[in-house]
């Protein structure tokens, strides 16, 4: 360099003495030689100015971004540059949280496909669960003069018919009601101790084991970020699922444990009931997704569809291990930034 002034020694913190005889290309870093040396050819080979964006070296080595313009007199060029860093790195901080927001909108566009499916299914499960009932009632309820004469037994016996079909659909209801408020409803999340839920959980649910040798055991369960309602709900769907499970072993052995995965904490509820095909494993999570007789196992088949909800809400996702006749594990995985270090 020929000469320079006073703003570009400060801007590259040396003495203007000290940058007057200098080679520019030693302001520059070594991966970006070819760059300048590319744009030097097109200051001396085209008339007018020529712009580039190249790093430049402070005094002590520390690179800044800089915008270069230069201009050919002859077989001199005269030269400019502008410190950019601040803009360059506003407008990566913008491509940043632009490309956050993009993969935002794409997970929530998942989400909406998602609870849309969902929703599709529940009203076509909803409409197949309740056509029996509604069948039944309407068969039995012929009016008389559509009948043949039929004895009073047979009479009491249609009635009967009837009222069995009432009430599962008021139970229908009423399980339809709790899975649509609890699926709703807005969750608050703190730290929740399992171990208080499981304990509150088992002191709701003991009744249900009156009478049965029930053998209920836990490891210690981790604190994690949840909704404690939520959470409560999942418990006393998953120990509930087990006990009807088990309702027919000599002694029913259920344990509540946890596993840590790779980016996962995995919470289990274990069982030696009567197990499950796992060919038929995905309709255990969907509503009314019966795998056995509803007069066997009993209830309308809401409850862990319910827990999948739940735990979709909490960024988490469940699956089931098991076989006929030797038992069940039903998985629930939270993302490891739900667990409290």
């Amino acid at each position: 360099m020929r000469d320079a002034n006073l703003r570009a020694g400060s801007d590259l913190g040396l003495p203007r003495a000290r940058l007057q005889g200098r080679r520019f290309s030693s302001l520059t870093p070594s991966a970006h030689a070819s760059t300048l040396t590319l744009f030097l050819r097109q200051v001396f080979g085209q008339p007018g100015p020529v712009r580039v964006e190249l790093p430049l070296l402070r005094q002590g080595g520390s690179p800044f971004h800089a915008q270069i313009e230069a201009e050919a007199e002859g077989d001199v060029c005269r030269l400019t540059f502008m410190d950019i860093s601040a803009g360059r790195a506003a407008r990566e901080e913008l491509l940043r949280v632009q490309h956050a927001l993009e993969s935002q909108v794409e997970r929530h566009a998942a989400q909406v496909q998602e609870v849309t499916q969902e929703l599709e299914s529940f009203v076509t499960a909803v409409m197949q669960e309740m056509d029996g009932p509604l069948r039944r009632i309407r068969a039995c309820a012929e009016p008389p003069h559509r009948q043949p004469e039929v004895p009073a037994g047979e009479q009491a016996l249609a009635t009967g018919r009837i009222l069995d079909a009432v009430d599962r659909l008021e139970a229908h209801m009423r399980a339809l009601s709790f899975f649509s408020s609890a699926s709703r409803q807005r969750l608050k999340f703190v730290s929740v101790d399992l171990n208080r839920v499981l304990a509150a959980v088992v002191r709701k649910l003991s009744p249900e084991w009156a009478g049965r040798d029930v053998h209920l055991t836990h490891d210690p369960l981790p604190v994690v970020r949840g909704d404690v309602g939520a959470l409560q709900t999942v418990f006393t769907q998953l120990l509930t699922n087990a006990l009807k499970a088990t309702r027919g072993a000599a002694s029913a052995r259920i344990h509540v444990g946890v596993r840590e995965l790779e980016r996962e904490l995995a919470l289990f509820v274990e069982d030696n009931g009567i197990g499950f095909n796992m060919r038929y494993r995905e309709r255990l999570f969907t509503p009314f997704g019966h795998l056995h007789r509803e007069e066997d196992f009993g209830g309308p088949g809401l409850g862990l569809a319910l827990v999948r909800r739940l735990a979709l809400r909490h960024g988490g996702r469940v699956w089931a291990e098991g076989r006929p006749g030797q038992g069940a594990t039903f998985w629930l995985a939270l993302p490891r930034s739900a667990a409290e270090t």
